[in-house]
């Protein structure tokens, strides 16, 4: 059931002209995501922008 929301998802952003689609997982569900629906793993970057509240320092 996971592979076909990952699917659907993924004809629903093709169809709205996005030209990537990008996930974040926890470690246990990197061979759910990489082997089972093709993803790519990729070296990537997050910043925490603003004071949102209940966000940690």
């Amino acid at each position: 059931m996971g592979r076909r929301l990952v699917e659907a998802a993924a004809a629903d952003a093709t169809a709205a002209g996005c030209h990537w689609l990008h996930v974040d997982f926890e470690p246990h569900l990197e061979k759910f995501y990489l082997q089972q629906c093709g993803f790519t793993s990729t070296p990537a970057g997050l910043l925490r922008l603003g004071d949102e509240p209940g966000a940690g320092s």
